[in-house]
């Protein structure tokens, strides 16, 4: 059965079958509606007159004049327009912290398309080396547990979390919220897609290579090798093949719990190995501890500065109504006094819009550059976490087998030396016997009166049961035989000493060949735990690396929009400055 065919998760939504942008199952984070918003207010210059801020994301299909709001500024005035801004926020690197080496495949359309089952879904356009190929986001999710199974001791990149059902009734719908999920989801997409293709094992899996390929459709591959053939556990398969498992691999412990886990104990890592790996353990727990109230402070900032640019908005909104208010009611004989008033409280109101627009563009780059990429590096160290995990149940195993094994050459031993033992004792007795006519005259009687009372009682046992059952009186005496009693318990829980000889000899055997399997599987266990360390090693500093350098990358790209944004907006006071000190008293 595969666990990835027909996923629903986007198609069982109360608005299928209308013609909501939702009615194919777009979905949103978990964390809520405050995590998406706008991609916001970008102006550009057309010849040199003032445009207006895009204050909405448009639907496919609208026309950019349905979109745009004023914001009262007089183009009549030979003052520099707001337009003027620097683009360089609005230009500015929008990759979410994306490695710009690593920026080797893109997602740059995202719309209604129709599969070839006749279904309706939010299909993403993924170019790559020139090829288009569009995915459902249920595609991503299956194509990440698929890539989970098959690289069990590789990070595998996060993408973005689904959207419970229950949401689709408790928050508002709207084409532009619906446009702000998409445009989260093509960054975070395109953002999984290349940091896939960083890492070496998933790009060269053949997995991955067919998700990429516009001639495969996803549905057959997921009912096809190697995904079809992956074990329910990757405990009893090689941890770098767990489509080929060995018969070996099926006898290994599948444990799912660590408390029988021994930290002291020997697991086949040499102590450099394991320092490492503690250490790369602790610095991801603690950037973690780091991460996690930083990212909340991040979304308190972004909901603060959305409140900051509606106040700007709403004076610059005002100013500009005063200005104009101005102009309206000033008779001809007053213009001249009024005119520079006028432009002045417009030239304020301006300030206000400048400072509007600026920070509705610091919110986004908010949320672009900081925000997600801090929420995507806690997916990653959530991901870190289970190939420790991983990592730590095959030292489990390794432990395990190790212990067993020890176990049962230890009774082997002991039985050997209870044989040995009890044959010296024998001999003893022997000797003492021949040397001491007393005692071997004694054990002599002793025979004699026990082969006598064995007689007596075997005749009258048969003569008994001839007499109850007639039948058996056709048989020989020789051929009835009683019955050797068996022991309940198993022998391996009984002292040796207690065990008769054969019963003895019977457990060495049998313990001679459990030692041989073992002794197999711990060779296989000890290959297992060299690739895990190697593997996991790998990818967990290639981890570390690579937030080091994104987290770098983070902080210039806040720097440099937090300067822009300054920036502009003390350029646009110093101008309104200038022009309120040029007004006559």
């Amino acid at each position: 059965m595969n666990i990835f065919a027909d996923s629903e998760e986007e198609d069982n939504n109360p608005f299928s079958g209308t013609n909501h942008l939702y009615a194919s199952g777009i979905a949103g984070v978990a964390d809520g509606e405050d995590d998406f918003i706008p991609r916001g207010i970008f102006v550009e210059e057309e010849e040199e007159k003032v445009s207006e801020a895009d204050s909405s994301v448009l639907s496919p299909g609208q026309d950019d004049e349905g979109g745009d709001e004023s914001f009262g500024v007089n183009s009549n005035v030979p003052f520099e327009p707001y337009v003027s801004l620097s683009m360089s926020m609005a230009n500015g690197n929008a990759s979410g912290g994306l490695l710009e080496d690593e920026s080797v495949i893109s997602i740059p359309e995202a719309g209604d398309y129709k599969d070839p089952w006749g279904k309706h879904a939010i299909g993403y356009v993924i170019k790559y080396q020139g090829r288009e190929i569009i995915r459902r986001y249920s595609e991503f999710d299956t194509l990440r547990q698929s890539l989970v199974r098959l690289l069990p001791t590789i990070v595998i990149p996060p993408i973005p979390s689904k959207h419970p059902l229950i949401k689709y009734f408790l928050s508002p719908l709207s084409v532009e919220n619906d446009s702000k999920i998409i445009e989260k989801r093509k960054r975070m997409l395109a953002s999984f897609l290349n940091n896939c293709y960083a890492i070496c094992e998933i790009r060269d899996h053949i997995v991955f290579a067919k998700f990429l390929n516009p001639e495969y459709s996803w549905k057959n591959v997921l009912n096809s090798p190697p995904i079809v053939i992956l074990p329910m556990n990757n405990l009893l398969a090689p941890p770098l093949n767990p489509t080929k498992p060995s018969p070996l691999h099926l006898l290994l412990p599948a444990q799912t719990a660590l408390s029988r886990l021994d930290p002291k104990a020997h697991n086949g890592s040499s102590i450099e190995q394991e320092t490492k790996f503690a250490h790369l353990e602790g610095y991801l727990a603690k950037y973690k501890h780091s991460l996690q109230p930083l990212h909340k402070i991040l979304r308190q900032h972004r909901l603060h500065f959305r409140s900051l640019s509606s106040l700007f908005s709403e004076l610059g909104a005002y100013y500009n109504a005063v200005s104009l208010e101005g102009n309206v009611i000033t008779s001809k004989l007053s213009a001249a006094q009024i005119r520079p008033l006028s432009n002045g409280i417009e030239k304020i109101g301006h300030g206000f819009d400048v400072n509007y627009v600026s920070s509705e563009i610091l919110v986004e780059k908010l949320l672009t550059v900081l925000e997600e990429p801090v929420s995507e590096i806690l997916q990653f160290l959530e991901e870190s976490q289970r190939v420790l995990l991983f990592r730590k149940l095959k030292k489990l195993q390794y432990q395990i087998i190790e212990n067993t094994l020890a176990k049962r050459e230890a009774r082997i031993k002991s039985l050997k030396e209870t044989q040995h033992q009890l044959q010296r004792l024998e001999e003893a007795l022997l000797q003492n016997a021949r040397e001491s006519p007393t005692i071997a005259k004694a054990v002599k009687h002793r025979e004699s009166s026990n082969l006598c009372e064995n007689t007596t009682q075997i005749t009258s046992e048969t003569t008994q049961s001839e007499q109850q059952n007639p039948q058996l009186n056709t048989q020989p005496p020789k051929q009835r035989k009683r019955d050797k009693p068996k022991r309940s318990a198993r022998s391996i829980d009984i002292e040796p000493h207690l065990l008769t000889e054969d019963e003895r000899q019977e457990e060495i055997q049998r313990l001679y060949k459990e030692v041989e399997k073992l002794n197999d599987c711990f060779t296989l266990i000890k290959k297992d735990m060299n690739e895990v360390n190697q593997s996991s090693l790998r990818s967990l500093s290639a981890l570390v690396d690579y937030i080091d350098k994104k987290w770098a990358l983070m902080l210039k790209d806040f720097t440099k929009a937090m300067i822009c944004w300054l920036r502009e907006c003390l350029n646009a006071w110093q101008n309104a400055k200038q022009v309120v000190s040029n007004i006559e008293s």
